[in-house]
């Protein structure tokens, strides 16, 4: 066995491609973080949608003293389950069925006397018209509704915050900008020191990037990147979720840096991210003043600490056994209240993960054409079948 000692292994050379993503990177985190620019909601088609028709057949009723009489019976006898959000009647015009039930009848008239008899003479004449299909669920839509046929609408003031400007207030967008320009310098990092990466028009390829923020302290809980994949699976949010796994004492994957505060990512990161981010918390670790306060005051009033909710409406997670046994005080499950900031759109794989997670909100920089599931390909968060759903924004750039 040789006793010359092997020399140091050598970082790779910023050159070339290199010189173009660090570049890149710079623009992209001064444009980020100067910009007072509202994020955009990625939302269902169904609020910019223009209005959907359906052809429905109405009858015009000889004397206006028996509309109340009429309503009631073709309420019983032709309801209409689908268009319910339409109001029966405009003036002396009465909405009857879609052209679609009369299958193989000859007419309306034949239709109205097979289903309602006693109505067979209550009206003069009939006529094809088209009426919204859907309900509306902004005031736009509602404006441009009623103009076709009067409708039933309730005003959601939710909505109507998700397709304006201004979802957020000037001090989240500042906020929500920084976690971006954090995302970036991660990547910008893993340039520097690992030479990998690839830029075609100012958008990154094969690689991504995840932080995960807990909203109440604006503490980063993890980060994640994945420039190479070992393992099918390991996409950058899937890291990022069994990161925080590790976090609360589960996680499956193992890594080559094991650490109390970011598992799984290099401690020359997480001093590069302490020092540049110093105004974040970082990592999940607590003090010993931390914990050692915490069970004073669960020995003092032997309960939680009685909070059931926090400042978003999520459960705690703070949960006593007050006559038994422990007084054990438990963390949230995996991200459920986390704010998820990512480099790129994530795929179906990943969405779907972080639906299971229980994220709160995702936040990304550029679009996946060809994978991304929050907007490109499909918009997983509007899939109403779903057991949880996740807000999405862009826009940062």
């Amino acid at each position: 066995m040789s006793s010359e000692l092997e020399p140091p292994e050598k970082k790779p050379k910023i050159t070339g491609n290199n010189d173009l993503c660090i570049e890149t990177i710079d623009k992209c985190i001064e444009n980020i973080t100067s910009s007072e620019k509202n994020l955009q909601p990625i939302i269902n088609d169904e609020f910019h949608m223009p209005i959907q028709l359906v052809k429905v057949y109405v009858g015009h009723i000889r004397s206006a003293k028996d509309i109340s009489r009429t309503i009631l019976i073709l309420n019983e006898r032709i309801p209409l389950k689908e268009l319910s959000h339409l109001k029966r009647v405009r003036c002396q015009c009465i909405i009857l069925c879609p052209t679609t039930f009369l299958h193989n009848m000859s007419s309306i008239q034949e239709y109205i006397e097979i289903h309602a008899l006693e109505l067979k003479d209550v009206f003069d004449y009939f006529k094809e018209i088209n009426v919204p299909l859907l309900p509306p669920k902004i005031v736009s839509q509602y404006n441009e509704t009623k103009k076709i046929w009067p409708c039933n609408f309730h005003p959601n003031t939710y909505f109507e915050k998700l397709v304006s400007d201004h979802f957020f207030s000037s001090y989240e967008v500042k906020l929500h900008r920084q976690f971006m320009g954090v995302v970036f310098e991660i990547a910008k990092w893993y340039v520097m020191h690992r030479g990998t990466s690839s830029v075609v028009g100012g958008i990154f390829e094969n690689v991504n990037v995840t932080v995960v923020v807990n909203p109440i302290n604006n503490r980063i809980v993890t980060i994640s990147y994945d420039y190479r994949h070992n393992h099918p699976m390991q996409h950058s949010a899937m890291l990022a979720i069994d990161n925080v796994a590790k976090t609360q004492n589960g996680g499956v994957w193992s890594t080559d840096y094991d650490n109390n505060l970011l598992p799984g990512l290099e401690q020359e990161l997480i001093d590069y991210l302490k020092e540049k981010f110093s105004h974040f918390g970082i990592g999940m670790k607590k003090s010993k003043t931390d914990v050692q306060e915490e069970k004073s005051v669960n020995d003092l009033h032997g309960e939680g600490c009685g909070a059931k909710t926090d400042l978003h409406g999520e459960d705690c997670g703070h949960k006593t056994v007050v006559h038994g046994e422990t007084k054990e005080k438990d963390g949230p499950y995996l991200c459920t209240g986390y704010y998820i900031y990512m480099l790129r759109e994530p795929c179906v794989m990943c969405a779907m993960g972080l639906v299971h997670a229980r994220a709160k909100r995702i936040f990304y920089c550029f679009n996946n054409s060809d994978t991304g599931a929050l907007n490109s390909v499909v918009k997983l968060q509007t899939v109403a079948s779903l057991n949880h759903h996740f807000e999405v924004f862009s826009g940062f750039l």
